[in-house]
């Protein structure tokens, strides 16, 4: 016989355990739902900065192409593809003449030895290009080494010692020294 308990419930047990079993499904879901949100939410504002920084890079690019135009009507030259040929192979011949100052002064940047000074430099880029030391060491070596350098580098041609003397400045023995040589042109064009 059944019990009073059995005719108060009214769902069988197997329908109570489904009933479970829909409502975890349920959480799953929109456990799932959410998280698919919270990543489509992060693509998209990631989407949205990308698009912010092109359109940046677009107006950058066209304020660079501005300059360029700019810089090409004060240089007299035209536009990349044709146009005022001579000019344009008349200002690369004059590039080509010019001796970059700033390249030579790197270049002594990395082969001056410690020790050694400039009191002067004299450059000259009319026909030969042309520089004139003047300077001090603390002993004969550092200049050789200096030269020796210059030699090595392949950006200077032929240098030449013009004197190396002892000389005392402020009680302390130094070598007064004038060095001579070529400096290439540069190789540079617009």
């Amino acid at each position: 016989m059944k019990t009073a308990k059995e005719y108060i419930n009214l769902l069988p047990r197997k329908e109570k355990q489904s009933v479970q079993l829909i409502s975890a499904w349920t959480v799953c879901a929109v456990l799932f739902l959410l998280v698919w949100v919270g990543l489509f939410g992060l693509k998209a504002t990631k989407l949205r900065r990308l698009q912010a920084d092109l359109n940046s890079r677009s107006l950058q690019q066209q304020h660079l192409e501005l300059e360029l135009a700019t810089l090409r009507k004060e240089l007299g030259l035209t536009s990349a593809t044709g146009g005022n040929l001579s000019k344009t192979a008349l200002v690369q011949s004059l590039l080509k003449e010019r001796v970059l100052w700033s390249q030579v002064f790197q270049q002594f940047s990395h082969i001056i030895p410690r020790g050694v000074w400039f009191d002067s430099l004299e450059g000259s880029s009319a026909g030969n290009a042309e520089v004139r030391i003047r300077g001090g060491a603390l002993d004969y070596r550092l200049v050789s080494d200096f030269m020796l350098g210059m030699e090595r580098s392949g950006y200077f041609e032929k240098p030449e010692l013009l004197f190396a003397q002892k000389a005392t400045v402020q009680g302390h023995d130094v070598i007064e020294f004038e060095i001579h040589c070529g400096v290439k042109k540069s190789q540079g064009a617009l």
